[in-house]
């Protein structure tokens, strides 16, 4: 069946306004208020920041401060209202929090943590060492990485012009690579080195992770599961660790619906059992799904373990109510943090789709293809004409930068308070200005109509508007006449036919993978809760929001996608070159 696109109004809900001065008790504080959480720290006296008292200069603001320490009472709203006005002025402290301090990362050679460690460094240059955890056979080797992978990246250009001269030499007080491998004991460090940074470190920035969406169930599980078990045990041994950060991502919430909140994951729940009320759903259990593994590796040859493992991911994942192998292992991960975390203090972030930069270090930046933009560019190639979708359903992308801006300010926040707590933060976008499928693939058609892609005989590719489909069999039965009419097979003789019969049919086969695929996605109907986010907000100081930008709502997604994200694509992916359809 061929779905249209909806002409009337996209939803009948109203999007949160995310920072609201008025907005004191918002709704949908379900979970662990900042403000909670701030209340707890001052009873356990565990606010540890050099400069909390130091930063109130008024008698009232120091009588408040310590006031506030000995205060057993709840949190009332003239509470609330009277720590927002004391921190309107003084904000976070995020350039404060990360002076002189030591990071551990992993994952930085990847899209993400990259970004991180190039705005640490652009905004917050008195941040000590930042150990970058690289896989290599040595430590000439590791330093390559860190060379041709990091330094000299794009992205790192706008750093390199502030230092001129004086950047290499600042890299290189700055930066640390260290030999390691997540999978391993000690990070797979040498015994000296693992102690020299457990000695150190005040922050562990976990961003390691395989985000295949059908990657094989047995390394998926080990990136994403026994990557952050090993990294909770060293964590144990850093005697200075302040806080301990994972990225996992929104789409971790699997097949939950309606506004989904910022709660922890706990190991034995699943979302099947949030849905079904039977004792027969199965506990979810992480020892239990590494046994199983380990078992079936052990009875398959390796002819057929590739496949195996890819079908097993996804068998495992749609039994406990998760879309796919990806955010199934990412969920599991959280559940391994929270059940290994004792007295750490925990942050997990979950970003949602992450795009292209929006501002910083300046618009368009990204590295690789991300969630969306096969989908946009085999459309733009006229290879994908039609979708297995719901047009109406919406599409929660938030660029890279606003991840990051989100990251810095939600770590000094939580690094500062130091409360044995998880905090979940939901770094998302549909809740405060949501764009749905059809909208984004009106502003592609648009985008590609006046930027088209050159095909191989130098004809420029016409797009049209894209259809959508709820079955998948109408899908391949249409990508199959857009193909037969693209090569007009009414002219070919009975060889040519049979030969291009069989090529139409595995682009088709592959096209119906590639859309089911991605079926989970763009028939999403979850909504992200950004409480959490909105309270950072309100905790910054007007100089934090404006150097830490995290405010999705001002984004005019139509100027965003044919002005920087879609051009940011081709000039650092496409590298700017015609590709042929």
């Amino acid at each position: 069946m061929l779905l249209f696109k909806n002409l009337f109004s996209l939803n009948t809900w109203e999007p949160t306004k995310l920072f609201s001065k008025n907005h004191l008790s918002p709704v949908f504080d379900f979970k662990i208020s900042s403000l909670e959480n701030e209340k707890r720290a001052r009873r356990t006296k565990s606010l540890k920041c050099e400069n909390v008292v130091n930063s109130y200069s008024s008698p009232h603001d120091q009588h408040f401060s310590l006031r506030a320490v000995t205060d057993d009472a709840a949190i009332t709203m003239e509470d609330e209202r009277e720590i927002i006005a004391q921190k309107a002025n003084n904000g976070i402290g995020i350039n404060e929090f990360f002076e002189g301090k030591n990071i551990l990362v992993t994952g930085a050679t990847g899209f993400l943590a990259k970004a991180l460690v190039e705005k640490m460094l652009r905004t917050t240059s008195k941040v000590n060492k930042i150990y970058i955890l690289v896989r290599a056979m040595d430590k000439e080797a590791a330093f390559h990485r860190l060379k041709s992978e990091i330094i000299e990246s794009k992205l790192f250009k706008c750093l390199e012009e502030m230092h001129g001269e004086s950047y290499k030499l600042f890299i290189q007080s700055k930066l640390v690579p260290v030999v390691g491998n997540i999978y391993e004991p000690n990070l797979g460090m040498d015994i000296i080195t693992a102690h020299k940074i457990a000695e150190e470190i005040d922050l562990i920035v976990d961003s390691a992770a395989i985000t295949t969406f059908d990657e094989r169930y047995d390394l998926a599980l080990d990136a994403n599961v026994n990557g952050p078990c090993q990294l909770m045990m060293f964590a144990k041994k850093c005697k200075k660790l302040k806080l301990f950060m994972h990225y996992s991502t929104a789409y971790a919430n699997g097949g939950r619906k309606g506004l989904i909140l910022e709660r922890p994951f706990t190991m034995g729940e699943s979302i099947t059992k949030e849905m079904i009320t039977s004792n027969n759903v199965p506990s979810l259990h992480a020892a239990i799904e590494l046994d199983l593994v380990s078992k079936l590796k052990n009875n398959i040859n390796d002819n057929g373990l590739e496949q195996n493992m890819k079908d097993l991911g996804l068998e495992r994942a749609k039994l406990y109510g998760w879309q796919d192998t990806y955010s199934f292992t990412k969920a599991i991960g959280e559940m391994m943090i929270d059940s290994m975390r004792d007295e750490i203090p925990i942050l997990i972030l979950r970003p949602s789709i992450i795009t292209s930069s929006y501002k910083e270090p300046f618009p368009g930046w990204i590295q690789g293809f991300r969630a969306i933009d096969p989908l946009i560019f085999f459309y733009g190639k006229g290879d994908l004409p039609g979708l297995l979708c719901d047009p109406d359903c919406f599409v929660d992308v938030v660029p890279i930068d606003m991840v990051v801006n989100a990251t810095m300010a939600a770590i000094a926040k939580h690094g500062c308070l130091q409360t044995p707590q998880l905090n979940v933060y939901h770094v998302a976008s549909t809740s405060v200005n949501p764009i749905s499928f059809s909208q984004l693939f009106d502003h592609s058609y648009e985008y590609f109509t006046s930027f088209p892609f050159v095909n191989s005989k130098g004809d420029k590719v016409k797009v049209k508007e894209m259809k959508y489909f709820d079955k998948l069999s109408d899908f391949s039965n249409y990508i199959l006449e857009v193909l037969s009419k693209q090569h007009r097979v009414q002219d070919l003789n009975e060889i040519e036919l049979s030969k291009i019969q069989k090529r139409f049919k595995r682009k088709v086969e592959y096209l119906k993978h590639f859309s089911k695929l991605y079926e989970p996605y763009t028939t999403y109907k979850g909504r992200f809760n950004v409480g959490n986010m909105r309270n950072l907000m309100e905790e910054m100081s007007e100089e934090e929001k404006r150097s830490f930008e995290i405010d999705a709502s001002k984004i005019n997604w139509r100027d965003y996608l044919l002005g920087i994200h879609l051009p940011g694509v081709k000039e650092h992916v496409l590298e700017g070159r015609k590709i042929s359809s």
